[in-house]
């Protein structure tokens, strides 16, 4: 089926994903306007005929073969006439095994659309907790648009050698995150100073009263707190003081400002979706899981402007992918 964009609209591609050591299942993957394709690191290379396959490469080269297919309003467009999603969930001869849906929209269309096994990946943690409109007739799992916050501390040390006191905003409810994340950060010799607030206004106000005294900022992978709104006044605030702020669910965060963040390494996310996919192609449904393998990101302007030297950039690129 030939690649058709669709500005502002839904796309799906089903895949034959080649599981190591299991039977091979037929996966359709979908993803929503905010994904315009898959990550650029999948080496995603789109078929010019309707017979053969499209492909998704990783870097040991094993590779995943599909079609692509628009989606609108939950319709696929095809020379044949409009087809719903639920329909699409389907293959000439079965169904299709498992449903990866890239994006919570793309999740919530599918878990109210279609009865497959749902893995949702480049998903949040908060929006994975906040629940899918429709109850689950099927395994579902996720793997987590961000790093495990714990994966930050290492870059504080690496950059801050002599640093104690990180503030954390920290949202009203409790996050299953931060009671993992305090004991991480007792253990690394740092002491959390928690600072609550319950919404992106208060996070601002909040911050502002108690910068004094931090060594460095943490950001929470909570986007009630911490957004497009949020993030530019309180980088404002951190840099102006001097004081550098780490963390952030995507390398874009760094751009605008934080001083640095683990992040997913998109092209490792392929071996996680493959082992989930196995899983659920069995009735199975694993623990929704962070990525295993991440990248620093650094943003060596903001070093320089907070006199952080060379090395301690180098010191952070230096840290372990894997925990």
């Amino acid at each position: 089926m030939r690649f058709r964009a669709l500005c502002g609209g839904l796309f799906a591609v089903g895949l034959w994903l080649f599981v190591p050591a299991v039977q091979a299942a037929t996966v359709l993957f979908v993803s929503a306007k905010d994904y315009p394709s898959p990550p650029s690191a999948w080496a995603w290379r789109p078929s010019e005929s309707h017979s053969e396959p499209a492909k998704i490469t990783d870097r040991e080269g094993r590779v995943l073969y599909g079609f692509w297919a628009t989606i609108l309003r939950g319709r696929i467009p095809t020379p044949d006439g409009d087809t719903p999603l639920e329909t699409a969930c389907r293959k000439p001869d079965g169904r299709a095994d498992v449903v990866v849906a890239l994006g919570w929209e793309a999740a919530r269309i599918v878990a109210r659309e279609c009865d497959r096994p749902l893995l949702a990946v480049q998903v949040t943690h908060r929006q994975w907790m906040s629940g899918l409109d429709a109850p689950p007739i099927a395994p579902r799992t996720a793997l987590y648009l961000e790093a495990d916050p714990r994966r930050h501390l290492p870059l504080v040390r690496a950059f801050l050698p002599r640093a104690r006191r990180i503030g954390l905003l920290t949202p009203p409810d409790l996050p299953d995150w931060l009671p993992r994340l305090r004991e991480a950060a007792r253990e690394a010799g740092f002491e959390l100073a928690e600072i609550p607030a319950g919404s992106d206004r208060e996070a601002v106000r909040a911050l502002r009263v108690h910068l004094a005294g931090l060594d460095a900022v943490l950001l929470p992978p909570d986007s009630r707190l911490i957004n497009e709104w949020s993030l530019k006044p309180l980088l404002l605030m951190t840099v102006r003081q001097g004081i550098p702020t780490f963390g952030g669910p995507t390398a874009r965060y760094v751009e605008a400002g934080v001083m640095a963040a683990a992040v997913a390494d998109e092209a490792s996310l392929l071996d996680q979706i493959r082992a989930s996919v196995a899983d659920l192609a069995r009735g199975k449904a694993p623990a929704p899981v962070y990525p295993a393998t991440v990248r620093v990101a650094v943003n060596p302007t903001v070093a320089r402007t907070l006199n952080l030297s060379d090395e301690a950039i180098e010191r952070a690129r230096a840290i372990p992918s894997r925990p």
